[in-house]
């Protein structure tokens, strides 16, 4: 993996300046829940601002100094980053356990230790319980910094805890929701289904021309990571209300495929399926257990339904 660059964006620069005068007058809260409608577009942030404040000199972050060295290879040892070990999994208590023990020792090479992460949702109950501990009562000079694509991801005993900073999309032209996925890099986990949009277009026009069964469909579908799945078809749902109340269009690839589909649904059809998916998305990322297969033939029924 090749170093980070902790470069700015333009479009995070009143986000920035927030928090060179947070810095400046030493008020930063211990606790920063940062949101955006698609994690790529503030995790650049959020390694640039824990640089920031493990860095030692004035201008922060420097960029020069080994702090912001360390930051950029992954290595700082007053930095740790909590994040699913696989794709689709949660981040579990023993992941919080680990760095109980590290949280309430001095720092290694400044004044303190950050703890990031990502994405926040991620965390199941258990973990989420342990973390609120650790917030309730934080350790003196930690800062934890979580990220998370929809303030309702994240339980409200957390989010009391946590300074809330929203982040605009810096990819979405005229609510052109399909615009989020193509934001991820094509060897993320994402890119790589976001990838198969085409392909899953056609699939759902072929269930909707009665081509396929909903039980062929949700078999197929399994090889996706679900927790994805979902992400994605939620982004085609947005995308289908959005052309059916405001006839915007696009030139993509996709757009074809995507207004045939629409064709099909009454916007309250989809406005339900967004719902729905909601509802999954909370239950999967807190590991809550579900059945796969149950779950897409549910969804496809419902579209099956119009």
């Amino acid at each position: 993996m090749p170093p980070k660059t902790l470069e700015l964006l333009p479009a995070h620069t009143e986000q920035w300046a927030q928090l060179q005068k947070n810095l400046a007058r030493q008020c930063l809260h211990h606790a920063l829940l940062l949101v955006a409608p698609q994690h790529g577009a503030v995790s650049d942030f959020a390694d640039r601002m824990a640089a920031a404040i493990l860095c030692p000199n004035a201008k922060k972050p420097c960029g020069e100094c080994k702090s912001c060295h360390l930051v950029t290879l992954d290595e700082h040892p007053d930095l740790c980053y909590l994040q699913p070990d696989k794709a689709g999994g949660a981040i579990k208590i023993e992941q919080i356990r680990d760095i109980q023990a590290l949280l309430y020792t001095s720092p290694q090479l400044g004044n303190h230790r950050v703890v990031l992460i990502h994405p926040a949702e991620k965390m199941n109950v258990a973990a989420a319980n342990a973390l609120l501990k650790l917030l309730e009562e934080p350790p003196d000079e930690v800062i934890f910094i979580l990220l998370a694509e929809q303030v309702s991801t994240i339980l409200p005993t957390i989010l009391s805890r946590c300074q809330l900073w929203r982040f605009p999309s810096t990819e979405i032209l005229h609510s052109d929701y399909l615009s989020l996925g193509e934001g991820y890099t094509t060897d993320s986990e994402r890119g790589k289904l976001f990838s198969q949009l085409p392909v899953i277009l056609q699939d759902l026009l072929a269930l909707m021309g009665n081509k396929i069964s909903v039980c062929s469909l949700a078999a197929k579908w399994l090889s996706y990571e679900i927790n994805d799945l979902l992400w994605l078809v939620y982004l085609i749902n947005a995308q289908m209300i959005n052309y059916r109340l405001n006839n915007f269009q696009y030139e993509k690839s996709w757009t074809l495929a995507l207004h045939q589909l629409a064709s099909h649904f009454h916007p309250l059809v989809l406005f339900r399926q967004l719902d729905e998916l909601n509802r999954l998305s909370k239950k999967l990322n807190q590991s809550i257990s579900m059945n796969q297969t149950l779950i897409l033939e549910n969804l496809l029924f419902e579209y099956k339904k119009k």
